[in-house]
C-alpha cells in the first residue's frame, strides 16, 4: 500500500470530500466522507486505479485538470454539467426537490508536485443549486405574471412585491405582497419616503448609481437591502422602472422585487469556514489571485500574514479534538475581533489562518499583528488552558504571483516556529 504523508485525522474530520491520486489517477487517500457518501472504504480504494471504480469519469478532462494544477501549482475547477457528475452521489437528505444526485464543485489542487500527486475536493452544492432552481421557476413566474399586470391586477397584489414612487421618492402604492413580506400594514408606509427602508450594508454609490440610472429614464436592476419596521431586512432582488406622463417626461417611478434573503445566506455559507465562521480557504485564493490579476494599486497595497497555532497537535492529543475545535473558534475570535472592518482574515487550512492588512504600512501592520499575538496569548480556551501562536508577515510587491508573496510569509513563519514559537517575524 502507498505511504500517506498527510494529516488524515484532519481530513477525516472535514465534512466534504477529499482524495489525494497522482496523475495516473491511483488513489493514494480517501477521506471518512468520502467512505461515507460513496459506500466505499478506504482500505478498498487506496493504492487502486480509480477508473476501477467509476469508469464513466472523463479521464482525459481529468487528466488536463491534473497537469494544469501540477504546472501552474494552484488550485483549478474540474469542469462538470448538470447531467454528468464527476462521481455520482446520491443525497441521503429528505427534500422535496427532484435533485436525488448530489450536486457537486470539485476543485483540483497540488499535493505533491514532484510525485505528482494532486488533491481532489469535492464540495455538497446541492442546497445552493436548489435555490437557484428555486429563484429561476420563481422569477420565471414573475416574468409571466408581468406580461398580464392589468388583466390580473389581484393576483399580482397578492403574489409579487411592488412599489410605486414619485419622483421625489414618496412611496405611493404597494402590493400587498410587500406588506405580508415586512409584516407591515400599507397605511404605515404610504406618504412616507422610501429611505425608510434604506440598509446600512448598501453602500452608498449603489443608491447613487440607481437614482442617476432611472433620473436618466432608464430601468436600473441590482439587488438592495431593505430594513422593515419592525427590524426584519431582506435582500430583493429589484428592477425599478421610470414611468412616463403624456409628455414623456418621468411622472413616478415602479419597483419589482424579489426576495433573494435565503440566496444570500446561501452563498455565504458557500464562503465560509463551517468551524470558525471565517472565510474559508478558496474565497482567499480567489480575492488575493483577483488582486495579482488586476494589479490595481488601489487593493494591491497589502500586508500579508500567516498564523499558526503553536503545538496544535499537542493540544488534540492532550484534550481531545474537541478541545481542538475550541481552540480553533476562540483562535478565529481573537483574529477577528483585533482587526479592521476591510481587512480580510480566513482559515487557511488545519490550525493555519491568514490575514490580509489592507493599506497598511509595514510598521503598522506589526504593531497590529503583535497586538494580535497577545491577545491569543492571553486567552483561556477552557479552564486553565491556553495557546500561542506564531507570526510570519510580508508585504505584497507589486508585479509579483500569490506564490511568491506566500512562500516569503511561509518562510517568516518558519523562521518564527524554528526560534521559539509565539513570535512575529517579518521578512
Amino acid at each position: 500500500m502507498i505511504e500517506i504523508r498527510y494529516p488524515d485525522v484532519l481530513l477525516d474530520s472535514l465534512e466534504n470530500g477529499h482524495m489525494i491520486i497522482d496523475e495516473h489517477f491511483v488513489v493514494n487517500y480517501w477521506n471518512r466522507w468520502l467512505a461515507i457518501n460513496t459506500q466505499i472504504n478506504k482500505e478498498d480504494i487506496v493504492g487502486k486505479n480509480l477508473q476501477e471504480f467509476y469508469p464513466d469519469i472523463n479521464y482525459k478532462v481529468l487528466y488536463r485538470k491534473i497537469k494544469t494544477a501540477l504546472t501552474i501549482g494552484t488550485p483549478t475547477f474540474y469542469d462538470t454539467n448538470s447531467s454528468k457528475k464527476f462521481i455520482s452521489i446520491n443525497r441521503n437528505k429528505v427534500t422535496t426537490s427532484s435533485l436525488k444526485l448530489m450536486q457537486q464543485q470539485v476543485t483540483i489542487s497540488p499535493y505533491i508536485a514532484s510525485e505528482n500527486r494532486v488533491m481532489i475536493s469535492i464540495y455538497d452544492i446541492s442546497e445552493l443549486f436548489e435555490a437557484k432552481l428555486l429563484i429561476k421557476k420563481e422569477m420565471n413566474t414573475v416574468n409571466k405574471l408581468n406580461q398580464k399586470l392589468e388583466a390580473d391586477r389581484e393576483i399580482i397584489d397578492k403574489n409579487i412585491m411592488i412599489m410605486k414612487t414619485s419622483v421625489n421618492g414618496i412611496i405611493k402604492d404597494v402590493s400587498s405582497f410587500f406588506c405580508s413580506s415586512f409584516d407591515i400594514q400599507r397605511d404605515e408606509i404610504i406618504g412616507k419616503n422610501i429611505s425608510i427602508f434604506k440598509s446600512d450594508d448598501v453602500s452608498e454609490l449603489i443608491y447613487k448609481e440607481l437614482w442617476e440610472t432611472i433620473k436618466n429614464k432608464k430601468p436600473w436592476n441590482g439587488e438592495l437591502k431593505y430594513k422593515g419596521l419592525r427590524a426584519q431586512e431582506k435582500w430583493l432582488q429589484s428592477r425599478i422602472m421610470p414611468i412616463f406622463d403624456t409628455h414623456g417626461e418621468i411622472h413616478e417611478f415602479s419597483a419589482v422585487y424579489h426576495d433573494i434573503t435565503n440566496e444570500k445566506l446561501l452563498a455565504e455559507l458557500y464562503i465560509t469556514d463551517s468551524l470558525t465562521k471565517l472565510y474559508n480557504r478558496a474565497h482567499f485564493d480567489e480575492t488575493i489571485n483577483m488582486i495579482v490579476k488586476h494589479q490595481r494599486k488601489v487593493d494591491s497595497d497589502f500586508i500579508l500574514v500567516l498564523v499558526d497555532i503553536d503545538h496544535f497537535k499537542s493540544i488534540n492529543d492532550t484534550y481531545g479534538h474537541q478541545v481542538g475545535d475550541e481552540a480553533l473558534v476562540s483562535v478565529a475570535k481573537t483574529l477577528k475581533s483585533s482587526l479592521r472592518d476591510n481587512d480580510l482574515v480566513a482559515r487557511w487550512g488545519g490550525e493555519e489562518f491568514v490575514i490580509m492588512l489592507k493599506n497598511i504600512t509595514i510598521d503598522e501592520a506589526e504593531i497590529i499583528v503583535e497586538k494580535i499575538r497577545v491577545n491569543i496569548e492571553k486567552s483561556i480556551i477552557k479552564k486553565d488552558i491556553k495557546v500561542t501562536a506564531s507570526f510570519g508577515l510580508t508585504k505584497y510587491i507589486a508585479g509579483e504571483d500569490s506564490k511568491e508573496i506566500f512562500k516569503r510569509a511561509d518562510d517568516a513563519l518558519y523562521e518564527a516556529k524554528n526560534s521559539g514559537r509565539n513570535r512575529v517575524v517579518l521578512k
